[in-house]
């Protein structure tokens, strides 16, 4: 299922007021999708919007909402092994390439596997199941990241950059 991950950024450096940040961030996307059939959950780290309407006109509105660093849209899996190598070769397969990386960031530390041992155990199965492609940590054609979360794991490979800042409606009233 595909899903839109907000990463948050510096919201989550004022300790103090994160969830008056991250409550009015998502007051704000919420006014922002009114017309749109969206689900949006909210935690400490993430914001994730489940909708089967058009995913890039609901990424277009949200590159222009403040507070939001980066938006993802990412292919959401169950968190097991099996299920993440099949979607993350899939994944990869449908995108034209020469070299590529990936990064593992495994959230839930139950997870039997190492950041690191499972990031070169997908590498691994990318390279022997796609032709003519090397791995290049340092400067890849192709970063394929996977996020491994308790409930279910996030695969995607394309950033896009938000508006950044903090959420309208936080800061005081100033005078320029």
């Amino acid at each position: 299922m595909k899903i839109i991950l907000i990463k948050y950024g510096e919201l989550t450096t004022k300790s103090g007021n994160r969830n008056l940040f991250i409550n009015k961030l998502y007051d704000n996307i919420k006014t922002a999708l009114d017309g749109y059939k969206v689900n949006i959950v909210k935690n400490r780290v993430r914001m994730f919007i489940e909708t089967d309407d058009n995913i890039d006109e609901i990424v277009n509105i949200l590159k222009n909402i403040f507070g939001i660093h980066s938006i993802v849209v990412a292919t959401r899996v169950n968190t097991n092994i099996e299920n993440i190598e099949k979607s993350a070769l899939d994944i990869a397969k449908d995108t034209n390439f020469k070299t590529f990386k990936v990064e593992t960031s495994r959230a839930d530390k139950k997870f039997p596997i190492s950041s690191m041992d499972f990031s070169r155990r997908i590498g691994s199965l990318i390279l022997r199941n796609i032709d003519n492609i090397k791995v290049d940590v340092h400067n890849p054609d192709y970063l394929l990241q996977i996020e491994i979360r308790e409930d279910y794991t996030y695969i995607y490979h394309k950033e896009i950059e938000g508006a950044g800042g903090y959420p309208v409606g936080v800061a005081g009233k100033g005078l320029l």
